[in-house]
């Protein structure tokens, strides 16, 4: 499958990296793609361009950009029609209310893309590799197109994910974002991302 990722960060690289060692064909976007060609030298089944380009090449799209860019990079993109992943927060998040969540303010923008809102409360490593961290943790996953969303969940399961809870539809954003201001905080009180949020149930 042909997919574009929005962004190169850290979640932009490792989710464009892991898509690559899957075998689709993947285009990762920057500002900058001159630039950062560098750091994908050598890497199959990955290209690097402008957010434009890598919208227009992906069957697919992932939105790994900080929520306050997503919307404006968005509106320059060939977007209807396709499954776009949405795995955005907001930065401010972590310090105010949210007034639209992430997930819920695109698919308005977008009405006729496939949102799907998932993996926005990990970290990127365990994003692409959820066996790095020993014991049950689990991923959300929310959307208004159930075929959109069982075709993201297959995803899930190639990246290795095991335990999936489906939160229902775009109503869901909302508690998901909310988690980041948690996670951040965890973060900081354990040194480190090498963790996820566990959801016990018999």
């Amino acid at each position: 499958m042909q997919i574009g990722v929005l962004g190169s960060g850290e979640v932009g690289r490792a989710i464009g990296r892991k898509l690559a060692a899957l075998d689709h064909d993947v285009m990762v976007s920057t500002r900058r793609p001159e630039a950062r060609r560098s750091e994908f030298a050598g890497i199959a089944n990955l290209s690097v361009g402008s957010f434009t380009a890598a919208a227009a090449h992906g069957d697919w799209v992932v939105n790994a950009l900080p929520g306050e860019q997503a919307l404006e990079i968005l509106r320059t993109c060939a977007i209807d029609g396709k499954i776009l992943v949405d795995i955005g927060n907001y930065s401010s998040a972590v310090d105010q209310p949210i007034a639209v969540p992430l997930g819920e303010a695109i698919q308005r923008a977008f009405p006729k893309t496939r949102l799907v809102k998932t993996l926005n409360s990990v970290s990127a490593h365990l994003m692409v590799d959820p066996g790095h961290l020993r014991g049950r943790h689990q991923v959300f996953i929310a959307a208004n197109d159930a075929a959109a969303k069982a075709e993201v969940t297959a995803l899930l399961h190639d990246f290795g994910w095991t335990e999936i809870i489906d939160l229902g539809d775009l109503g869901a954003c909302r508690a998901m974002e909310q988690l980041i201001p948690l996670w951040m905080r965890l973060e900081a009180t354990l040194g480190g991302p090498n963790f996820n949020l566990g959801v016990i149930r018999e």
